[in-house]
């Protein structure tokens, strides 16, 4: 057995839209239902093996094989991300020295020009 982390892109954060998750085995036996937290989920499975991951959350569906190898993190993705139609986003800066302090004004630069 191996422990793994699959990550779930388009999900919330924290418990909040998250993704229902079932794992079968090669035998297609369940061996495992349960939620995301943070999109992602920490398993263990066994080394050489593959399985089925199907995942849902908003009325959208992930059906995806994947093999257990010596990767520690297997990457899926939801078609969509949990963005407003105005295509504005919030985002919440702390002070890296100073837990929980929130930075109010500044610049932020997201990619060179």
């Amino acid at each position: 057995m191996k422990e793994v982390k699959l990550k779930l892109y388009g999900l919330g954060i924290n418990n909040n839209y998250q993704a229902k998750v079932f794992i079968y085995d090669s035998y297609n036996n369940l061996i495992y239902e349960g939620y995301t937290y943070n999109g992602y989920l920490i398993i263990s499975l066994n080394i050489n093996q593959r399985y089925k991951l199907v995942a849902s959350s908003l009325n959208e569906y992930i059906n995806a094989y994947f093999y257990i190898n010596d990767n520690y993190e297997y990457i899926f993705f939801f078609k969509r991300s949990l963005l407003n139609t105005n295509n504005n986003i919030t985002l919440i800066l702390t002070d890296y020295y100073y837990d929980n302090l929130p930075i109010s004004k500044g610049e932020l630069i997201l990619w060179k020009r």
